[in-house]
């Protein structure tokens, strides 16, 4: 039986890889804004941007996927380039923010600073990143929802301090957290609960003295769903097999 032949790369294929490339690519722009709204501690600013590398991290899997890039440009090593640019926008650019909006009790900020830039290299260098089933193996190190989260809560600094070391050692198990675009079971329902928290979270940080009991109700909700559901598959699903990748 004859095998089909691969289709022939084109100049407009291999074009439209290397934009997708330009698009990753620019997260490091959006998170070095925020890296600088995060130094003043402008909460608004340093969250739209990350939002922004958000959206854009979200969107590039696919298309890349979608463009079979890695045919297109076999020199470029778009996981490596998605995994520095992840590295700075949900890492560094949140723990400045932290550690210059006071996050942490007095004297700690460093301290909690380097703990956490430390524990998320383990993150980005595991092999074992993911699981077949698409699920993160630990927490992983997603700190930009996480700063967004004390910021909505008006966490205090002593309950911040305990849910980062928690987090932090998290880092090194096996607990699934949820993929909110990449699992396919409920993804319906967990792709509506992710638009909902950060709808919320952008209402909350971008209008702190706007008194609606709706967005912080909202933002909870979704957050006990996404609690819930990686608890189920950490604890009731089989252990699926594990991979590495963005």
């Amino acid at each position: 039986m004859a095998t089909l032949e691969p289709p022939p790369i084109t100049p407009a294929w291999r074009l439209a890889a290397w934009l997708l490339h330009g698009l990753t690519a620019s997260g490091a722009v959006l998170g070095f804004l925020a890296l600088e709204a995060a130094m003043r501690a402008d909460a608004t600013m340093t969250f739209l941007w990350l939002g922004i590398a958000l959206i854009v991290d979200g969107i590039d899997g696919p298309i890349a996927r979608a463009l079979d890039v890695e045919r297109a440009t076999p020199n470029i090593d778009g996981a490596a380039l998605d995994l520095i640019v992840d590295y700075l926008t949900y890492v560094v650019a949140p723990v400045a923010y932290m550690s210059a909006a006071a996050t942490f009790p007095a004297g700690t900020g460093s301290w909690f600073a380097a703990f956490i830039l430390l524990t998320s290299l383990y993150t980005f260098v595991r092999r074992d990143m993911k699981t077949d089933a698409a699920d993160f193996r630990g927490f992983p190190a997603v700190w930009n929802l996480v700063a967004a989260a004390f910021v909505v809560t008006a966490t205090t600094p002593w309950t911040a301090a305990v849910v980062t070391v928690v987090l932090g050692l998290l880092t090194f198990t096996n607990v699934k957290a949820v993929h909110p675009i990449r699992v396919v079971q409920l993804r319906p329902v967990t792709i509506l609960a992710t638009l909902l928290w950060l709808t919320a979270t952008g209402v909350i940080i971008a209008a702190p003295s706007w008194n609606a009991p709706w967005p912080l109700g909202l933002w909870w909700a979704a957050t006990a769903y996404f609690a819930a559901l990686c608890t189920w598959r950490s604890i009731v699903e089989k252990p699926a097999k594990s991979r590495r990748g963005a």
